[in-house]
C-alpha cells in the first residue's frame, strides 16, 4: 500500500491524514512533524504505510510558510512576483516592501518563528480531537519541546535526529570546528536559500550512506528558505524547552552518523528527560530516505508505541 495523503489547508499551514489498513485498535493517532525548511513531503509513503499496516491512524502537516513566499536564493519566480505585486498596487511602498521581502534574509524578519510553528502544531492537535502522539524530527523536534514548555502535554512525544532542549550551540560548534565545509554550507542554505549551498557537501553529510542521483536532486526542490525566523531560536536562547525531568511519555532516537545533531547530543537530550536514548547505527541525519536504516527506525518508534500504549 501506498499511502497518498491529500493535505487540506489551514490559516498558514495544512495537515494530511491516512487511514490504519490493519492491525487492532490503538488508543492513540501520530502525528508526523517535519524540520528545517521541509514539508510534510519527508515522511515517505512506505514509513507512513507501517504505521497504517499497525493500526495506527496518522497525521502529517506541514508548518506555516512566508506570506511573501521564497526569497531569491530559493524561488527564481520571486523577483517577477514582487513586480507583478508592485505594478498592480502602484504605490512605492507596497513595491518597496515586496522587493525587500524576497532579499535573502528577509525570513529572519518576518517570519513565521519557532512560536507561529508551534502554534500551529496545538491547532493540529485540536483538529485531531482524539490523543495524539507526536513523531518529530529535528526542528520539529524544537518546536514539539517549546510545546510542552507551554504545559500542553500531547499523548507522547518522540524526538528524531531533533535539536537537543539546550540549544544546537554545542553542535554548531563541532561542526565548525570538526566539519567547516558543512557549517558553511549549512550558513549559505539558512540565508541565501539552497541554491547557494554546496550541494556536494550537503549531499555527503545529510545522507552518508549515499542517496541516487534523482532523488536528492528532487528532495532538494523541495527545500525551502521559510524557516530562518525559527532556526534563529534553535541555538537555544530564549529557551525552547521545557525544566528538565524524566518523562515516561518521551522516545529519544539519533543516529550515530548525523552530522547535524551529533550523538553526544542524542544522549544529553536523553539525560535531560531522563530516558534512555535509542541511536540507529549507520544512519544519518535523514533516515526515513534510507532504505538500511528507514524501516529500523520506524520499527524501534512502533515498538515504544506498543509498549507505551499498553500502559496507556
Amino acid at each position: 500500500m501506498n499511502h497518498a495523503v491529500q493535505e487540506i489547508d489551514h490559516q498558514g499551514w495544512a495537515m494530511g491524514c491516512f487511514e490504519p489498513e490493519a492491525g487492532p485498535e490503538r488508543p492513540f493517532d501520530v502525528l508526523f512533524l517535519h524540520g528545517m525548511a521541509a514539508g510534510s513531503w519527508v515522511w515517505t509513503p512506505e514509513w507512513l504505510d507501517r504505521f497504517g499496516q499497525q493500526g495506527y491512524r496518522g497525521w502529517t502537516m506541514t508548518l506555516p510558510g512566508r506570506e511573501a513566499g521564497g526569497t531569491i536564493g530559493s524561488d527564481p519566480d520571486a523577483f517577477e512576483r514582487a513586480m507583478a505585486k508592485a505594478l498592480q498596487t502602484g504605490d512605492l511602498g507596497v513595491a518597496a516592501d515586496a522587493l525587500a521581502a524576497i532579499l535573502p534574509g528577509a525570513p529572519l524578519f518576518d517570519g513565521p518563528d519557532l512560536d507561529d510553528y508551534t502554534d500551529a502544531l496545538a491547532e493540529a492537535l485540536a483538529a485531531v480531537g482524539r490523543p495524539t502522539v507526536v513523531v518529530s524530527h529535528s526542528l520539529g523536534g524544537a518546536v514539539a519541546q517549546n510545546l510542552l514548555r507551554r504545559g500542553m502535554r500531547p499523548a507522547g512525544t518522540v524526538l528524531v535526529c531533533s535539536a537537543p532542549p539546550y540549544g544546537l550551540w554545542r553542535a554548531s560548534m563541532e561542526m565548525a570546528l570538526t566539519n567547516l565545509p558543512l557549517w558553511k554550507a549549512m550558513f549559505d542554505f539558512s540565508l541565501f536559500g539552497v541554491a547557494a549551498a554546496d550541494l556536494s557537501v550537503l549531499r555527503a553529510n545529510l545522507f552518508p550512506n549515499g542517496i541516487e542521483d534523482r532523488l536528492f536532486g528532487k528532495l532538494m526542490s523541495r527545500f525551502t528558505d521559510e524557516s530562518l525566523a525559527a532556526t534563529s531560536r534553535t541555538p537555544g536562547f530564549p529557551p525552547f524547552a521545557p525544566l528538565p525531568g524524566p518523562r515516561s511519555d518521551m522516545l529519544v532516537i539519533g543516529a550515530s552518523q548525523d552530522r547535524f545533531v551529533p550523538p553526544l547530543d542524542v544522549h544529553l537530550t536523553g539525560y535531560y528527560y531522563g530516558t534512555r536514548p535509542q541511536i540507529i547505527e549507520g544512519a544519518g541525519h535523514m533516515p526515513m530516505f534510507e532504505p538500511d536504516f528507514a524501516a529500523q527506525t520506524a520499527g524501534t518508534i512502533l515498538d515504544w508505541l506498543g509498549r507505551y500504549g499498553a500502559r496507556v
